[in-house]
């Protein structure tokens, strides 16, 4: 007669063992001595519960955020689980529209920068000019700062910000048939093989295609701004619900015992567990085997670092740098509203999750 049984291993290996058990299950040919189930669409004779969270920690950090510009087609959505390597967005390969003669190349440094509200300031600089070492991607920058190293005051920043692109680009002045000039601005590393006085046609190929992948995996949450659109990749964590247990329903032997006690995964050693059915109750409501009166969500737990009452600073939008307390958190809209004083009085304010910070 099958029954369940608890497995005890070191919190953190619940998964490892979980997944060298199945193997010997089905290597030893066992699986009639086991109950099968579906875990996630797969046949599965053993439980590891787990809980998939996101929190607002996991939206920091450059690598989970992409500045998309509006030349860029969209190959994902808001709300779409994505792997590392998968595309985000392509720019499709750019030809000419016309018949033309290559007048002029000039190469220049383009830095641009973020603003509070994600409006974005654009630079371009000659290719000669120095720009100071300290005017990096994702340094923030205040206002009337110089970004070359000789102080041009035709480049120095007009409001605070943080940049966002340092990289070169092309500038190629094109003349047409009838005489008028036309500029084209292609980022260097897309830029085909061109030279000045060089005749091209219509259909011509100037800049090749760039695509551009996720270097994370997770939940993607779209947003667009004037200037673009901004992909955030927020890493699904996933939360072992009974830390140090693996559940299986068995009948019981030598040849089982053994089957737990060599394990190479990292596991105490004791002997299955036997647990009474109310007890295995509560272990198959977390894995979603039992109704509930509430419904289960079909995706991630959304979890904040932010509690209401909580004072907080403000570093997005027209309030940035404004501190106040917070009033009411949505976490399905993933937002919180920040009571801000303003001229003596107080207004509330609407705001992302990525929009504050900590004290």
């Amino acid at each position: 007669m099958k029954k369940w049984y608890a497995i005890q291993t070191y919190a953190g290996s619940e998964l490892k063992v979980k997944e060298e058990l199945e193997k010997r299950v089905r290597d030893l040919g066992l699986e009639k001595r086991f109950e099968g189930f579906r875990v996630n669409g797969e046949e599965s004779y053993f439980l590891a519960p787990i809980e998939e969270v996101i929190t607002s920690k996991s939206r920091r950090g450059r690598a989970a955020e992409y500045r998309i510009p509006y030349d860029y087609e969209l190959s994902a959505e808001s709300n779409q689980r994505i792997n590392r390597g998968d595309l985000l967005a392509v720019k499709p390969e750019r030809t000419l529209e016309y018949d033309a003669k290559i007048v002029n190349m000039e190469t220049l440094q383009r830095v641009i920068i973020e603003l509070t509200n994600r409006n974005e300031e654009v630079y371009n600089i000659p290719e000669e000019k120095r720009i100071r070492r300290d005017i990096r991607v994702g340094e923030k920058v205040p206002a009337n700062v110089p970004l070359t190293a000789d102080r041009d005051p035709k480049f120095f920043t007009k409001v605070k910000g943080k940049v966002v692109d340092r990289s070169r680009i092309r500038r190629i002045v094109l003349e047409r048939s009838d005489g008028e000039q036309l500029v084209e601005e292609v980022p260097e590393r897309y830029l085909v093989k061109l030279k000045e006085r060089m005749k091209l046609k219509k259909g011509d190929l100037i800049e090749k295609e760039d695509r551009m992948d996720s270097k994370a995996s997770g939940m993607v949450k779209i947003k667009e701004y004037k200037d673009k659109r901004v992909i955030t990749v927020q890493r699904i964590e996933k939360r072992r619900l009974f830390p140090g247990y693996v559940f299986g329903k068995m009948e019981i032997s030598e040849e089982i015992q053994d089957l737990v006690s060599d394990l190479k995964a990292r596991f105490v050693g004791d002997p299955p567990l036997p647990l009474p059915e109310e007890d295995m109750k509560v272990v198959k409501r977390k894995a979603g085997f039992l109704e509930t009166s509430t419904p289960r969500r079909s995706g991630p737990v959304i979890e904040v670092d932010f509690e209401v009452g909580e004072v907080v600073e403000i570093v997005e939008g027209p309030f940035a740098d404004f501190t106040g307390e917070i009033v009411e958190i949505d976490k399905e809209k993933e937002e919180v509203t920040v009571m801000v004083k303003i001229f003596g009085r107080e207004t509330p304010v609407k705001l992302g999750f990525e929009g504050i910070e900590k004290l």
